[in-house]
């Protein structure tokens, strides 16, 4: 199963993705803050990231930068709107996906296991 780590300033929404991720019996660890993540990913490793795009002091798109210096981890960026040209802005930076809220279990759950069967077969 997969460690994941939440990063959204709503804490309402990290409560609930969490719950949801843990029912799947993953290992959920979660910021309210991009600065806050950025120092959990300077001493944890994670399978997967779940980022919001807007966050006080320092948004999504500028935390996205921040992590992809520090992790190879995919990054999937979340948002209750997400406008084309940002969707586009991140996933050059780096988004493995973008994930629109309100969530949808299945959809969470196949992103986390497309990811980790891509784990797998780079490690062959």
């Amino acid at each position: 199963m997969a460690k994941v780590l939440v990063v959204d300033d709503e804490i309402d929404v990290c409560s609930e993705l969490a719950e949801i991720l843990e029912e799947y019996k993953h290992t959920v660890h979660y910021s309210e803050n991009a600065k806050g993540a950025l120092r959990k990913i300077q001493t944890e490793t994670y399978d997967v990231i779940f980022l919001d795009v807007l966050m006080p002091k320092m948004e999504g798109s500028e935390a996205l930068v921040e992590i992809k210096k520090l992790t190879r981890t995919p990054v999937v960026v979340m948002s209750g709107y997400l406008a084309a040209d940002v969707e586009v802005e991140v996933k050059r930076a780096g988004a493995y996906t973008c994930l629109r809220k309100p969530f949808k279990i299945k959809e969470i759950q196949n992103i986390i296991s497309r990811i980790e069967k891509e784990a797998v077969e780079k490690n062959k």
